[in-house]
């Protein structure tokens, strides 16, 4: 028997099935039964499936003697060099819970038993010629444009749009599912053969508030996409609250008065107003009380785009978050105005009072929890095992020190890079909101500083030196 051609999984259906299954299942990695599934391996799963002639493949090997096709476990253990045979059941578990597979009945051709199996499913199967297109699920014809309406959403032009079934939208009328975009976070819910916008990620924008609430066919939608994208300015970071100064050398071009969204206030960059000097290999020369210390500034990989109204986004529902002691004074208000949002999923609610300019709103959130947000990790892999001093200085103004006993890679990628919807809020943290949103509006330039240090001891030192002279009028708010 012909051994099974493994044609390479295109890349918009992995990173699709690898958001399908963080959206459904949880967020990749993560282990199931001892088995740790990532995007490797569900790569290669799927390429497994996708080599065989009808997309099945039981679990475990069949007899050899018929020449009877291998188990799934046996492919992957030969395509990944390990035994994968516990893996098997778990990560075809994942695909089934996921909508990327379904269970199956394997016959085995020497003992006439069923085998417990896995299929591909249609939708999610490739060929040689299949380019880079995304998998068409059941919302969408082959033609090439409806193809780009899953994509790349009509409304951001950015994040690509998946199928969510369980689930069902606050205001909306239940449907059986609704695509959601992973970038901005759109929403369209099916009603016949069209789709309807039903949520947008600015409601102010009046370019697509037009298309709020309109019906279309997935081709209309997707001749969006090839439209000539509106006139914006050149990012969301250069138009965030924080005022960026131009360089000498720039060229600032005016922007037109055309219809783009109004940009949120601009708030100024809160810190202190110092001038450090600086070396000619970019470090600063930062003066202390006893010694003089050299920051170097860090570079940062940014792993998405910006995110924007990411408290949209908490899980927990609105009874579970105002039983933190910060929201004493907030939960009898809200009881006696919202009482019927208590079991309701808190990011939505806190979105629909945003909307409707709820005073309410604002005493959910701490104080930068509705800013831009990114998600960064540092560029230098030799610093994040490293510890010592950390500061943020920009646009002449010292904003935080901070001192680090861990590691660099806990403070700046998990902590500061790492901002998580449940953190916007007035229970979470408010320093990493704030320093992440400052990081994001300023992406083009150092922000955050380091100066190593191995003692715990000198650490603390510093810091308390450098707090004590520089920040004195802000120290409570750091």
């Amino acid at each position: 028997m012909a051994a099974p051609q493994f044609l390479p999984i295109p890349n918009n259906i992995h990173a699709l099935a690898c958001e399908a299954i963080s959206r459904r299942i949880g967020r990749l990695p993560f282990t199931r039964n001892d088995v740790e599934i990532t995007e490797g391996l569900i790569g290669v799963t799927l390429e497994c499936l996708n080599a065989e002639v009808k997309r099945t493949l039981p679990l475990c090997a069949a007899s050899r003697d018929t020449g009877f096709l291998t188990g799934l476990g046996e492919c992957l253990s030969e395509r990944l060099g390990s035994d994968q045979g516990a893996a098997a059941p778990v990560i075809a578990e994942v695909l089934v819970s996921a909508g990327l597979a379904k269970p199956a009945e394997v016959l085995d051709a020497a003992t006439h038993t069923q085998m417990r199996g896995i299929r591909l499913l249609s939708a999610w199967t490739w060929h040689i010629a299949s380019g880079d297109m995304l998998p068409c699920d059941g919302t969408c014809s082959s033609g090439g444009k409806t193809d780009a309406w899953l994509a790349q959403c009509p409304i951001c032009r950015t994040g690509i749009l998946s199928r969510v079934t369980g689930k069902r939208l606050f205001g909306v009328p239940p449907a059986d599912y609704y695509l959601d975009c992973s970038h901005c976070g759109a929403k369209f819910i099916p009603e016949k053969d069209r789709f309807r916008l039903v949520s947008i990620a600015h409601i102010s924008d009046p370019h697509w508030r037009q298309y709020l609430n309109s019906c279309r066919k997935s081709d209309d939608w997707a001749a969006l996409v090839h439209e000539e994208k509106p006139v914006r300015p050149a990012s969301r970071i250069a138009t965030s609250r924080y005022r960026m100064a131009p360089k000498k050398a720039d060229i600032i071009i005016p922007q037109p008065v055309a219809v783009h969204r109004p940009v949120k206030p601009a708030r100024p960059v809160e810190g202190v107003p110092v001038s450090f000097s600086t070396l000619k290999d970019g470090s600063l020369v930062v003066t202390g009380t006893t010694k003089t210390l050299y920051f170097r500034p860090v570079k940062l990989r940014f792993l998405r785009g910006v995110r924007h109204d990411l408290f949209s986004q908490s899980q927990r529902t609105v009874q579970q978050a105002l039983e933190a002691p910060v929201f004493a004074d907030v939960k009898p208000l809200f009881v006696r105005e919202y009482l019927r949002y208590l079991p309701l999923r808190l990011g939505p609610v806190t979105e629909e009072l945003q909307k409707k300019n709820d005073p309410l709103f604002p005493q959910l959130l701490n104080r930068y929890g509705d800013e831009d947000f990114g998600s960064f990790t540092l560029q230098n892999e030799d610093l994040t095992h490293k510890k010592g001093l950390l500061i943020v200085y920009v646009q002449g103004k010292l904003c935080h020190v901070a001192g680090c006993h861990s590691s660099y890679a806990d403070l700046v990628d998990r902590t500061f890079g790492n901002i998580t919807a449940d953190k916007c809020y007035r229970d979470g943290d408010e320093t990493a909101c704030r320093i992440n949103s400052l990081v994001t509006a300023f992406r083009s330039i150092p922000v955050i500083w380091l100066h190593e240090l191995s003692d715990d001891t000198a650490i603390d030192a510093a810091v308390f030196d450098l707090r004590s002279r520089y920040l004195q009028v802000t120290a409570a708010s750091q």
